[in-house]
């Protein structure tokens, strides 16, 4: 709160600031790899991101960006999904209708017809959104009092989303993203060894648990009980010869190092693997020990 006084400060009334307010921009799609307009529109959304943002900020909004893969009918259905894609801000869908023609990459992937969706400015309908609309559309979102789409409780998936999941799992779900870890030598595969053990190791083996429990794997190596592993990667052993073993943990999705030096905070997996955030909340169920024969303690 800001305090004004008068001239004679004689009184004295708050004024409320924007310090503690916040813009989340969720983007929701279907694909990145195949579908144009989803690629499209994620390059669009991201480019006119980066000119509001300093905007934005100047007049004290923290700027959050989130990108979120319907991986799944399960996330989908969390995040009570309407159309591909989809931006929100605040929660709010910044297109107030949901307008879809054929999306032959979708279609593609799915092998059978998808429609997803089309946006709609000055009486056209675009595939992928140009910026001045975006623009213009994320401003009005973040600022209007007029109600958005509903999205209630009684959510049910639309027919055409419900059919690209089905038939994208008959024919294999190859979208969901690869996390691996390579860590320093530990005593055991998990480093849950001794009379003191690490929070942050402990932290981590307890998301991985949880993750595994909802069919999510991430892979994880280290030095002492994997070497052949760090070798045969040659991203991996191109970062050792280089940098030496001070750039461990590296943490790899679909191949691409994402985080060096320091394992991924629990918002940092939800993010890259696209997954809902309450794939966190399963608990280990050896209460986090490392799995020794000895106890949890070798």
């Amino acid at each position: 709160m800001n305090k004004i006084a008068n001239k004679k400060g004689e009184k004295m009334e708050t004024k409320q600031t924007n310090s503690d307010r916040k813009v989340i921009i969720e983007y929701l799609y279907l694909d990145l790899n195949q579908c144009e307009r989803c690629i499209g529109t994620d390059k669009v959304l991201d480019e006119v991101v980066a000119i509001l943002t300093p905007s934005l900020q100047l007049a004290g909004f923290e700027v959050i960006q989130q990108k979120i893969e319907m991986t799944s009918l399960e996330i989908a259905t969390q995040y009570k999904f309407l159309s591909s894609p989809t931006i929100r801000v605040n929660g709010k869908d910044i297109c107030l209708s949901v307008e879809e023609n054929d999306c032959g990459c979708c279609s593609d992937i799915a092998g059978t017809n998808v429609e997803c969706r089309v946006f709609r400015y000055h009486n056209k309908t675009y595939e992928t959104p140009p910026k001045e609309m975006l623009a213009n559309v994320i401003l009005e979102t973040l600022f209007r009092e007029v109600k958005d789409i509903e999205i209630n409780s009684d959510y049910n998936m639309p027919e055409n989303l419900t059919s690209f999941y089905n038939n994208k799992n008959i024919k294999g779900d190859k979208s969901m993203k690869k996390m691996k870890i390579y860590e320093p030598a530990m005593c055991c595969s998990t480093g849950l060894c001794g009379p003191k053990i690490d929070p942050e190791l402990l932290r981590i083996s307890t998301v991985i648990n949880s993750l595994q429990k909802n069919g999510v794997i991430i892979e994880r190596y280290n030095l002492s009980n994997s070497p052949a592993e760090f070798m045969k990667n040659p991203i991996i052993s191109e970062k050792l010869k280089n940098e030496g073993v001070n750039c461990l943990p590296l943490v790899l999705v679909d191949e691409k190092v994402v985080i060096e030096k320091r394992y991924p905070r629990n918002e940092e997996i939800i993010r890259l693997l696209g997954i809902p955030s309450n794939y966190l909340t399963s608990r280990n169920s050896n209460g986090g020990g490392c799995g020794c024969n000895n106890g949890g303690c070798c």
